[in-house]
């Protein structure tokens, strides 16, 4: 296609990004485009060579060209090409891996260039790295974000760009003392300097010099005082602040100086309130984010009211517990998005004056606000304690909310109709409350539109809704989890075509699987049914579900086989079909879905061998095979498997949509941060059953094959696996000596081998595993002396019963004086070998073979010499008689 349209001589603007060309593009192709005004060839995997960019110097009229997101690399003449755009006036070069030496001196010559970016490179490897940039005398906007900077990186010379408006210095690794540099800039409007390793000291020289600031990104710094903030109070152009994730314990009164501000961000902090002095004069406050601080009633209520400007205001997350700062909120008739979650508030909100009612506490009296929010977030107080704990009557009034969260609100009664089918909410929580009654169905033809619906974690009861379709046939997320529902799963849910993630485990569900809802799905990415009733086979050989990233049927009574359906579905990562009624072999197909991370098979009716097959999973982190019916030996692959050997972290594919960017994050799989969806499981490690979710779960590996009927020795390959967390091979028929491999599993923290057949000692190696918490060797037939050093020490005797040759620390019975004189001179470890050599099957049938070959050719040679024959021959007849 591009060769195409470069065969135009008339084109003035031409975008050609994300078409992953790669290489490099002919450049005899642009010679012809002299009218060509814009080029965009961005993200394309484009590569750096001497000759890669000299074909765009015929376009001598080009005003923009973007060539971000490729990989340029470090060839500095492969950017001399750009040298001779000289009417150039903007140019992206960010993110194309450029280090310190990619920058020409020529790129003086650009005498045009208004806006440069070259953020997300390397550029501060090299210190002079920014020297060809001195010339640029034009630029009115640098981006230089994300580079490794330090101080000693930034060229004085900066101070030269005497007309520049725009500087992001952010996500560096800057202090501050390279101020100098800069603080002549009378013309800069947006500083932004977050994510680097800014202090008090680094920046209150020079900062109060740029006093046409509008714009100043300060945040995720080391900023601790008050005295950070006086370096700042002549700023009164400034109309945005950011001074998120600080130090900051106070404000200085100066900040009544910022007459213009519109958006401050303070979250983060350590700040506890008495504002009063410094906030009364910010009338033009539209945004004020005090989230995550330590905010008390006193510290907010004098002063909130004054700011009736606000349109956005977060306090979640601080120590607010009374009414009192809320009644301020009455005030405030601009109010768009409301965030209190996160506090101990008891939200009752008084009347603040004739017709209010934001009270949530709707029955004393009631009122009308005066304000239409757009989003409103709730969850974690505590609402209506006085009435009843009911759904905030006052929101059926607010007609442009979009977003609302009453998570852990506490509320009680049913759940409103007019909430579930409002016109304008797109999601809405209501997840870890205490609603009860029947799912409210709707009777007319009232359509919501609704996004994301949470009702996980209640007591609402009934049937599912058999229309679900017709009523909110925009969902992307349902959550209905942790409730009372029973009967089958309506057919109506396999109609929702834009539904990614369903959730409807620890229900009362019965019944098959509707096929509606796994044929031909192409959305759905994450089904949960856990712990349910539901019945019949598994999911039919016609489920196609191409997108499914997690499936979790656990804790059912699914009964057969598992067919081959998910082999339609590439993107799986977490299969988990524990505690059923399945039966048959493991299928060996399993091993072609090559993202699958997460094999959970346990508590089953399996048989049959381990299909070798599995080791062609190499993201594998947790494989659960345990309590079936599984014979045979452990495939010594296994102990090839990737992920087990080296740490590989969990890939979620971005173009899933957002809803899975976080899924093993501690809790967010919504697009809405407020709402929680966890991949969560139970898992037997350390002895005891344990849950997982969240991140926690992505950072645990393991394998366990425990109760089941596997035979043979423990392959020695399994000691390769150092990333491996936990190892259950307990309730097996393995024979052998335990593994002196592993030794090598240095992050392991449980290894369970009991209830085997194992001989010969325990490896006195074992001791290097120093981050071990759970051990058993319980019920084996080993011997020999204990080892009981470092981590070893803290296992008590229970760890070791049932080996009658077993003998020293923390069992009863002490090592053989012989032994013990050996072990201390260094020969007790040479006999316990040889002990343990004589106890093995192996030698005793090793000697029985020397022996019958023997006597056989014994008998030979006796029969080839005449002599000796003849001898025996007479004694046998001898005998005979």
């Amino acid at each position: 296609m591009l060769p195409y349209l470069l065969h135009s001589r008339n084109w003035k603007y031409l975008c050609y990004g994300v078409n992953h060309i790669g290489g490099w593009v002919a450049p005899q192709g642009f010679s012809k485009m002299q009218s060509l005004r814009m080029l965009g060839l961005y993200q394309n995997n484009l590569s750096a060579s001497i000759d890669s960019l000299r074909g765009l110097c015929e376009l001598k009229n080009l005003r923009q060209l973007d060539l971000g997101g490729n990989n340029l690399g470090s060839y500095s003449s492969a950017l001399t090409g750009l040298c001779e755009l000289k009417n150039l006036r903007v140019l992206y070069l960010d993110g194309n891996n450029l280090d310190g030496r990619a920058l020409p001196l020529c790129l003086s010559n650009l005498s045009k260039l208004e806006t440069l970016w070259l953020s997300s490179n390397d550029l501060g490897s090299y210190s002079s790295a920014l020297t060809g940039l001195c010339g640029l005398s034009a630029l009115k906007s640098l981006y230089l974000s994300s580079n490794h900077f330090d101080d000693s990186s930034l060229p004085m010379c900066m101070g030269n760009f005497s007309l520049l408006e725009n500087l992001d210095l952010s996500g560096n690794n800057l202090s501050g003392h390279f101020g100098n540099s800069i603080s002549g800039l009378k013309r800069l409007h947006g500083l932004y300097l977050g994510s680097n390793q800014l202090t008090d000291d680094g920046i209150s020289p020079w900062m109060s010099n740029l006093t046409s600031l509008t714009s100043l990104s300060l945040g995720y710094n080391k900023l601790k005082g008050s005295d950070t903030m006086r370096g700042l109070c002549g700023l009164s152009a400034l109309k945005s602040l950011y001074l998120y994730d600080n130090h900051l314990s106070s404000l200085p009164m100066c900040m009544g100086n910022f007459s213009l501000l519109e958006e401050l961000d303070l979250s983060q902090n350590n700040l506890s309130g008495l504002f009063d002095s410094a906030v009364p004069g910010l009338k033009q406050l539209r945004m004020l984010n005090l989230d995550s601080n330590h905010l008390t009633d006193d510290g907010i209520s004098p002063w909130i009211s004054n700011l009736t400007s606000l349109a956005y205001l977060y306090l979640g997350n601080n120590t607010l517990k009374g009414f009192d700062p809320i009644r301020g909120f009455c005030k405030l008739r601009d109010l768009e998005e409301l965030d209190i979650q996160g506090n101990s508030f008891e939200c009752n909100l008084h009347p603040c004056f004739e017709n209010t009612q934001l009270e949530v506490e709707t029955e004393f009296p009631k009122w009308s606000p005066t304000f239409q929010l757009y989003q409103l977030l709730l969850n974690n107080c505590i609402l209506n304690k006085r009435s009843n704990n009911q759904v905030p009557s006052f929101i059926s009034t607010q007609h442009r909310l979009e977003t609302l969260n009453l998570g852990h609100t506490f509320l009680q009664g049913t759940i409103p109709s007019w909430l579930l089918y409002n016109v304008t909410v797109e999601y809405l929580i209501l997840r870890g409350n205490s609603l009860e009654g029947p799912f409210p169905m709707s009777t007319e033809q009232n359509m919501s539109k609704l996004y994301e619906l949470d009702i996980s974690d209640n007591n609402i009861c009934g049937l599912l809704p058999p229309n679900i379709d017709t009523h909110f046939p925009n969902l992307i997320l349902l959550n209905m989890s942790t409730n009372q529902f029973q009967g089958a799963i309506p057919l109506s849910l396999g109609k929702l075509q834009y539904l990614k993630i369903l959730d409807l485990s620890e229900n009362k569900l019965s019944e098959k699987i509707p096929q509606s809802l796994t044929r031909n799905n192409t959305s759905l990415k994450f089904l949960k049914l856990s712990n349910n009733k539901l019945q019949g086979s598994i999911l039919s050989k016609c489920s196609n579900m191409s997108e499914l990233v997690v499936l979790l049927l656990d804790n059912n009574e699914f009964t057969g086989t598992i067919t081959s359906f998910m082999l339609s579905s590439p993107s799986l990562i977490i299969l988990d079909m524990r505690e059923n009624y399945l039966s048959g072999s493991i299928p060996n197909w399993l091993g072609s879905i090559v993202n699958l991370a997460y094999l959970f098979l346990g508590r089953n009716f399996f048989y049959g061998y381990i299909p070798t097959e599995l080791c062609q999973l190499q993201n594998l982190h947790i494989l659960d095979l345990s309590s079936n019916k599984i014979s045979g030996s452990i495939p010594s692959c296994l102990g090839n498997i990737s992920s087990w050997m080296t740490r590989i972290p969990i890939q979620i594919d971005r173009s899933l949509g957002p809803q899975f960017e976080s899924i093993f994050s501690v809790g967010k799989y919504s697009s809405v941060d407020q709402t929680y969806t966890k991949v969560k499981t139970n898992l037997t490690t350390k002895g005891t059953m344990r849950t997982y979710e969240g991140l926690p779960f992505s950072l645990i590996t393991g394998i366990d094959l425990s109760m089941n009927q596997l035979i043979d020795s423990i392959p020695f390959e399994l000691g390769n696996l150092k990333e491996l967390h936990f190892l259950n091979l307990s309730h097996n028929i393995m024979s052998g000596f335990f593994p002196e491999s592993f030794k090598n599993l240095e992050n392991i923290e449980s290894l369970d081998l009991s209830h085997n057949k194992l001989i010969g000692m325990i490896p006195p190696q074992i001791v290097q595993l120093h981050l071990i918490s759970t051990f058993s060797v319980a019920f084996n037939n080993l011997s020999g002396a204990i080892p009981y050093e470092k981590q070893f020490s803290t296992f008590n005797e229970s760890c070791y019963t049932g080996n009658h040759d077993l003998c020293g620390q923390p069992l009863p019975r002490n090592c053989s004086s012989n032994n013990q004189s050996q072990t201390q001179d260094g020969k007790g470890e040479e006999e316990d070998n040889n002990s343990g050599i004589l106890d093995h099957p192996m030698f005793f049938y090793l000697l029985v073979a020397i022996s019958y070959a023997l006597g056989f050719w014994s008998f030979i040679a006796l029969l080839c010499n005449k002599n000796r024959r003849q001898k025996l021959f007479r004694i046998v007849d001898r005998f005979y008689d």
